[in-house]
């Protein structure tokens, strides 16, 4: 993982004389292990940064999940419109269609785009199957919060491990339900505004207590089950009560990449766009056992 042959390492060797702005975007814990992982990984390839833009040669995007939420794309425009003199790069991501403006944007815009990665092979298939209409570089790399794996970061966190809980961490949002009938998608797409937004609160609802409930049962013998949604707290947070899991139940992403690191017992549960799924059997079967729970 991140060898020298990977393709978003050698992209970043070939630019190495140019001094990089990694540029921010809303988020939550899986975005804060990106960014961490990306700036470890800069630092050891020897790359200059810097906090000020206007002192860069390329912005950076770390990755995470940009296409699938148009405020992030929104991100990306605020950025080509005020430096349009620098070069912009998109880190490895999730890439998929449908959810926001991303494709006609990146087609339309005059901004120098240089490289977009992907973090799974659907992504980068989907990358790859785009027409920008200019010279891109695209590849396919590993979900940049993986770089942390052997580093004295998650070694550090390792020295406090316990095990006093089984954790469950569940997300409230619409990637938190997955409709795999084609039919019934349709159907939900096809409703009207108001009546999509109330089906969509009731299934957020429902699959996040079916998925409490499976973990409540799978953990029975274990007792002391603490349901939390540690993403969207603080670092220290997020990982104190990971260290402190006996087992970790979550469709969290990057809950269980940070599980997974940590040597937990781990259940990972389906979401909308089988994301966990894509990078699971991308990055990590080879040295981590993940059980999905159907």
């Amino acid at each position: 993982m991140f060898s020298e042959s990977d393709p978003y390492v050698v992209f970043l060797r070939q630019n190495q004389e140019k001094t990089f702005y990694m540029k921010a975007w809303g988020g939550n814990c899986g975005d804060a292990l990106i960014w961490l992982g990306t700036e470890q990984l800069l630092s050891d390839l020897g790359i200059r940064t810097t906090l000020n833009p206007a002192q860069a040669d390329v912005i950076l995007i770390p990755g995470g999940n940009q296409t699938m939420y148009q405020a992030n794309i929104d991100v990306w425009k605020a950025v080509w419109a005020k430096w349009p003199d620098k070069e912009f790069v998109v880190g490895p991501m999730t890439a998929y269609f449908d959810s926001t403006t991303w494709v006609e944007d990146v087609q339309t815009t005059s901004a120098r785009i240089i490289g977009m990665f992907a973090r799974d092979p659907i992504s980068y298939a989907n990358l790859s199957s785009c027409d920008f209409g200019r010279d891109i570089v695209h590849g396919l790399s590993h979900d940049p919060a993986l770089y942390l794996r052997d580093t004295d970061f998650i070694e550090r966190q390792k020295e406090g491990i316990r095990e006093e809980h089984t954790l469950a961490v569940f997300r409230a949002d619409s990637e938190g339900y997955c409709i795999a009938d084609q039919r019934l998608q349709w159907l939900f797409r096809s409703m009207p505004e108001a009546l999509s937004r109330r089906m969509d609160f009731r299934l957020k609802a429902r699959s996040q207590a079916s998925k409490i409930a499976t973990a409540a049962e799978r953990s029975a013998a274990n007792g002391n089950l603490k349901v939390c949604d540690i993403s969207r707290h603080t670092i220290p947070f997020f990982f104190e009560l990971l260290r402190t899991a006996k087992t970790v139940h979550t469709d969290r992403l990057h809950c269980m990449l940070a599980a997974a690191m940590l040597g937990k017992r781990t259940f990972a549960y389906p979401t909308t766009y089988g994301k966990l799924e894509a990078v699971y059997e991308h990055s990590v079967k080879d040295w981590a056992t993940v059980e999905f729970v159907r």
